[in-house]
């Protein structure tokens, strides 16, 4: 990938990115300034036309490491990679053990465990999972790129039938990963619906 100039204009809306010697020229010349150092990124100090080409974003999101690049015509303009948070889960438990033991010690404070609005969301994501997506959102949101699309790959994988298409019933039994293969089999198998109360997750 050759290295490129992020370039924003005098409102601070991104253009496409140009060549190292153009940036030097439009740097000696007055007629840019530069604003971050990584990515490296001039702002135009004159108006001047808002020309853009479509430019497609790539997410591939992953548990602890997310990649993402962004390519115009074929041509890579950017790429990278965001290392997400393992802490949250822990930070969370930690925190409401200290809250009971707090509240533990404070006799005229009642109850309070059917309060919680959160819990009660429909669609409520997970706060690992929901730190992760805002993560990405912050990200894209700071990309010095005019970007017109964005492609998120976000595909469920049964890693046990990648090496056996034929994999059925007890063949998963003879995996080295046999507690993730039996659940996902098992989700699979029920199409992701509780055989209790036949909710579905989707």
């Amino acid at each position: 990938m050759m290295m490129k100039v992020y370039v924003i204009n005098k409102n601070g809306n991104p253009l496409m990115p140009c060549k190292p010697a153009k940036a030097r020229k439009l740097l000696r010349d007055g007629k840019a300034k530069p604003v971050k150092l990584v990515p490296f990124t001039i702002k135009l100090t004159w108006d001047c036309e808002e020309n853009v080409q479509p430019v497609t974003l790539g997410i591939d999101k992953g548990s602890k490491i997310s990649g993402y690049s962004a390519i115009a015509n074929g041509e890579i303009l950017m790429s990278g990679y965001i290392n997400h948070r393992t802490d949250v889960k822990k930070k969370r438990e930690t925190r409401a053990t200290n809250r009971r033991q707090r509240r533990s010690r404070l006799w005229h404070r009642p109850p309070r465990f059917d309060n919680r609005a959160s819990s009660k969301q429909s669609g409520r994501l997970p706060p690992s999972i929901k730190a992760n997506a805002n993560e990405i959102i912050r990200v894209v949101n700071k990309l010095p790129l005019p970007i017109t699309s964005i492609i998120i790959e976000d595909v469920l994988i049964d890693i046990a039938r990648l090496n056996d298409p034929e994999l059925k019933g007890s063949a998963y039994q003879k995996s080295n990963r046999l507690h993730e293969n039996l659940r996902l089999a098992t989700l699979l198998r029920d199409d992701f619906c509780c055989q209790q109360c036949g909710v579905k997750n989707t």
